[in-house]
């Protein structure tokens, strides 16, 4: 379109121009310019011109009838100081109070969701990200551990210091650094040792059907390590475990009339979410005595570092090394520390609650008769309350006292400033006031002293319901929401982590989580602590304090398992307890495996668990299939004939040491038969529980997966400790086939060197060690009549005729092999013989009635047409032997040309037409069954037949 136009513009303007030239011709001087110069010149005049974007703004709000000028003016005069005036201003008049208020109480609550929210959304993120980094590291860790690597970490056994919790309390932990080479392999080595002679005595004593003090052994085996000795000793306390076996010379040593401990607390633990009263309060009293106990060796220690403070003198009594002790920690240059309250120049107070801290409460009793008349002047009352709750057998005082104490209590203690503190705790203690408020400013100052004054003031009911605050559930729930931060330093903060955490779970009750608690310590900062996980694990099994996953809740990275509770409450842990000792072993099972076998002999401890049904079943079956992998990854040869057992050369068997252990493994040697050692806890278990074969749980599958790994005499072994002869028989016969077929036993045979075979010195050792196996047990078989497949199906049936001819193949491939032996010595002539009589070959049939120089087509037609009914290993081997054959052939032709072992040429001539007979023989054979093989192997064939013709 615009070229349009200037083309008639252009036309219009030449116009014009002639109608002026012929107007005025002279006056107006002609311009022609082309339309490119015209666009230049234009270009030129709108450059010289300042365009303004004020002007294009007015000219387009003038388009739409706005006139920008006066709006701008108007603006311009506008005065804004005049606009908001006070007198043009009116107070509202609103005296809606109310109205006020709820607009108020409204944006409160908008504010307090708001916030609410923000503050949710920012816990959900970091504990996403904490849940993250856990996963990650329990991921990261379960990888390390398949590929077999380690994480150089360093351990806390050693000195004891004092540190503070995120509680703002002081914790005993250890410090000691060691390095993960050398040293810390040794240290390690010599503790698992000492924990593995403890287990090994008790499956002992499960054997003999006796208790063993598993406990106090594992005490003894921690040795230094005052956190994990400790944590021990609680678990001691709970379960009332004595510190050693009554002597045999005591009248009721007698077995009959021993103790139980194993599986004591199983019913009581198992059979509800929620532990029986009894043993509730058995936790609360061990966890509690346990605190006495280490409380009472911290005041010896202190007492006998300042022996010059102290003045402790000859008085052996609690009371005298008590005082001597508040001596120490509270007597300075003459005087008592300000705050406690003196009676009769000593602080009362404090000396008694320290005899009731180390759980002397009769002897505090004492103490307070003595100035029984000064404290009744100052607290009226309160020794008689103390000696009602000393007295009482679960340490609880009358509803009236209660309250007179919590009167005084509120009234003129809680509040007071120069209150003693000692005095207050032990009000609160005998009467379980103020729960609520679980620290006591100065008297609860470690960890330690914070556990036990919860645990005093616990007070346990049939229903154990964790909303009453005085109950262990309810302790427990509070601890669960502090945590493990506020126990042990976080991870990778630098501090040492100790074990610290685990005690307190275990002495909540919180048995699984405490052994999960020291399995996860393996990080960075600590390492061994897998090792008490473990042996605390058997320890808790062993009284019936574990609780395991059954396999549709276990998982295969974390070992512990959080399920819903049936009553509402927390949710109940369990543990995988095959994936703790697996992991656990697998570090040296190889080596050691019958140390590895006496962890997993523990694992049937868990089959009278009830819930969830089938759990007890498959602990039976996890032992199992570890005492099956154990024999699988164990070393071959002597060590692992000691293992399983074993048959001597004049068929006679050895015991090994699964058999021995089967008892313990509830497995016996034969289906009908039951084991000696039969528990009590396992006495009443239904069918599905009871004895099950050691040959079709442990044996058999063994053997198969030997088998499928190439481990061909580990699983005859097997087979033959199961009774499985035939199979022995069919195993040992595909083996030697496969020998065979290799091409092993053709090495060194012949001469033409078309094809050869060759084998390592690891192959030859191996084809040797299965031979002598073979010969060994075919002659022992032979000797006894097994193998023969009569134990199936009867003679005469198609299962004889099957074992007949696992063994009549066993006996030709061993002739095979023993061909190529002779082969190799050079003995030609006996290879051959020998390679005859198995009559695989027709060497014999298809020469001895035909005529001269021909041989018999017709029979040895009918011996190709029975190959297909040889056994299949021989089938295998055809390219082999008849290459040994043509070989041998090969051979003894070349000697009788050379004249070696004939007489004269007639014989020599007559030797020769036979063994060419033989060759020919053997080439119409192969020819009817050259689908067989490859042409390799028949051109290797023809070219023998035509060294032996020439």
């Amino acid at each position: 379109m615009a070229y349009n136009d200037l083309s008639s513009i252009l036309a219009a303007s030449k116009d014009l121009t002639k109608q002026l030239l012929h107007s005025k011709p002279s006056d107006l001087p002609s311009v022609n310019l082309s339309l490119e110069q015209i666009e230049a010149q234009s270009r030129r005049l709108v450059s010289k011109h300042n365009a303004s974007d004020v002007d294009r703004a007015n000219y387009l709000l003038a388009q739409a009838s706005v006139d920008a000028s006066a709006l701008s003016q108007s603006i311009a005069n506008l005065n804004a100081s005049t606009t908001f005036s006070s007198s043009s201003l009116q107070p509202l008049q609103d005296t809606d109070v109310s109205a006020f208020l709820r607009h108020a109480h409204e944006q409160n609550l908008i504010s307090t969701i708001e916030q609410g929210r923000r503050e949710t959304q920012e816990s959900f993120y970091r504990m996403l990200q904490e849940q993250t980094e856990r996963d990650w590291e329990a991921k990261k860790r379960r990888l390390f551990e398949q590929l077999g690597a380690s994480v150089p970490a360093s351990s806390n056994l050693g000195h004891s210091t004092m540190s503070t919790s995120a509680l703002g309390m002081s914790t005993t932990t250890t410090k000691k650094q060691v390095s993960a080479t050398g040293p810390i392999s040794l240290q390690m080595h010599t503790k698992m040792l000492a924990y593995d002679r403890a287990i090994t005595a008790l499956n002992d004593a499960r054997l003999r059907g006796t208790w063993y003090p598993i406990v106090h052994a594992l005490i003894d085996a921690a040795g230094e390590s005052s956190q994990i000795g400790f944590m021990f000793t609680v678990l001691a306390k709970i379960t009332q475990e004595p510190p050693a076996l009554p002597p045999l010379e005591h009248a009721s040593a007698h077995i009959l009339n021993s103790p139980v401990y194993e599986r004591k607390y199983a019913k009581a633990y198992l059979s509800s979410p929620t532990p029986a009263l009894s043993l509730r309060k058995q936790i609360i009293t061990g966890a509690r005595q346990s605190l006495e106990e280490q409380y009472l060796s911290i005041i010896q220690r202190t007492v006998h570092a300042h022996p010059s403070e102290a003045q402790l003198g000859g008085d052996p009594s609690i009371a005298n090394l008590i005082r001597a002790f508040c001596a120490v920690r509270f007597y300075r240059q003459g005087e008592w520390l300000s705050g406690l309250e003196l009676v009769k120049g000593t602080p009362l107070w404090a000396q008694v609650f320290f005899i009731v801290r180390v759980g002397e409460v009769q002897e505090a009793l004492e103490v307070l008769y003595r100035l029984k008349s000064a404290i009744d002047a100052r607290e009226p009352g309160f020794v008689e309350a103390f000696r009602i709750w000393a007295e009482s057998s679960d340490r609880s005082l009358p509803r009236p006292i209660r309250d007179q104490l919590a009167g005084v209590y509120n009234s003129h203690m809680l509040h007071a400033q120069t209150s003693d503190p000692f005095k207050l705790a032990l009000y609160k203690l005998i009467a379980r006031l103020d729960a609520q408020r679980r620290s006591i400013p100065n008297v609860t100052t470690t960890t330690e002293d914070w556990l036990w004054m919860q645990f005093a003031m616990v007070e346990e009911s049939a229903s154990g319901d964790e909303n009453d605050e005085s109950s262990l559930a309810a302790l427990t729930k509070v601890l669960l929401t502090y945590g493990e931060r506020h126990f042990e330093p976080a991870t990778g903060s630098g501090g040492q982590r100790s074990g610290l955490w685990a005690g307190v779970l275990l002495m909540c009750g919180q048995f699984e989580r405490a052994v999960a608690s020291l399995w996860d310590h393996v990080d960075s900062s600590n390492s061994g602590l897998q090792v008490e996980a473990v042996h605390l694990a058997v320890a808790l099994a062993y009284h019936g304090l574990l609780r395991v996953s059954s396999k549709a809740e276990a998982s295969d990275v974390n070992i512990l398992t959080l399920s819903p509770s049936t009553t509402g409450g927390q949710p109940v842990p369990s543990l995988t307890l095959n994936t703790v000792i697996w992991r656990y072993i697998r570090q040296f099972v190889k080596m050691d495996a019958k140390e590895g076998l006496q962890y997993v002999y523990t694992l049937p401890l868990s089959a009278d668990q009830p819930s969830p049904p089938g759990v007890g079943r498959e602990q039976l079956e996890a032992a199992w299939e570890l005492v099956r992998r154990i024999i699988v990854m164990a070393n071959g040869g002597p060590v692992w004939e000691e293992l399983v057992g074993g048959v001597r050369g004049d068929g006679t068997r050895f015991p090994g040491v699964v058999p021995a252990n089967l008892p313990l493994l509830r497995l016996s040697l034969s289906p009908d038969s039951q084991p000696s050692y039969q528990p009590q806890n396992l006495s009443s278990l239904g069918p599905s529980l009871q004895t099950s074969d050691y040959k079709s749980q442990v044996l058999i599958p063994t053997a198969s997966s030997l088998l499928s790994s190439d481990r061909l005499p580990e699983a005859i072994k097997l087979y033959d400790l199961a009774g499985e002869y035939d199979t022995v028989v069919g195993c040992l016969a595909q083996a030697l086939g496969n020998l065979v077929a290799s091409g092993s036993a053709a090495t060194g045979l012949g001469g033409s060197g078309g094809i050869t075979w060759s084998a390592s010195g690891e192959q030859a050792s191996r084809a040797k060690e299965l031979e002598k196996t073979a010969r060994e047990i075919l002659t022992v078989y032979e000797r006894l009549g097994r193998g023969t497949g009569l134990a199936l199906t009867g003679a005469g049936s198609s299962g004889a005729n099957a074992g007949g001819k696992d063994r009549d193949a066993c006996v030709k491939l061993l002739r095979i092999l023993e061909a190529g032996e002779r082969g190799r010595e050079g003995q030609v002539d006996r290879a051959l013989e020998i390679l005859e009589s198995t009559s695989l070959v027709p060497l014999d049939i298809g020469v001895a009635q035909a005529k001269e120089g021909e041989v018999d087509v017709m029979k040895i037609t009918r011996k190709a047409e029975e190959f297909t009914q040889q056994h299949e290993a021989l089938q295998r081997s055809l390219p082999v032997y008849l290459v040994m054959c043509m070989d041998a052939l090969s051979g003894v032709a070349s000697k009788v040309k050379s004249g070696a072992g004939v007489h004269g040429e007639a014989q020599k001539a007559a030797t020769l037409t036979i063994l060419r007979k033989k060759s020919r023989a053997l080439m119409v054979y192969a020819g009817l069954l050259r689908y067989r093989m490859s042409p390799e192997v028949y051109g290797y064939l023809a070219r023998g037949d035509v060294e032996v013709a020439l």
